[in-house]
């Protein structure tokens, strides 16, 4: 039986606390980022012991530097001020629990 990702609203239209997300998740020197599944935003990743395992996964398995990976989570934007790397996105995009991530990503989900 198949599975469906969860639908993904846009959070510029839609910032509703804990909603169901999908994303593009990379990380590197200077880099902790989530583009949305079919949209061009960034934001920077924020995230404690909910995204902890997914992080260490991102950091033990990724075959390239700021290799995207897929994850399904849910979050909510941040209305908070951003300093240093964080300034320079979109937005801070919290993460609260995480469903899914794999390095394959989803012909919907690529840049």
């Amino acid at each position: 039986m198949a599975t469906t990702a969860p639908q993904t609203e846009s959070l510029a239209l839609s910032p509703s606390p804990g909603q169901k997300l999908r994303a593009m998740y990379i990380w590197g020197h200077e880099v902790n980022s989530l583009q949305l599944c079919g949209e061009s935003a960034s934001y920077w990743a924020s995230f404690n012991w909910a995204g902890q395992e997914m992080h260490e996964y991102y950091r033990a398995n990724a075959q390239q530097p700021y290799q995207p990976m897929y994850l399904e989570f849910r979050g909510v934007l941040l209305d908070e001020q951003r300093d240093g790397f964080a300034a320079d996105y979109d937005g801070l995009l919290h993460i609260s629990e995480v469903y899914r991530y794999d390095f394959e990503l989803p012909a919907d989900c690529v840049k």
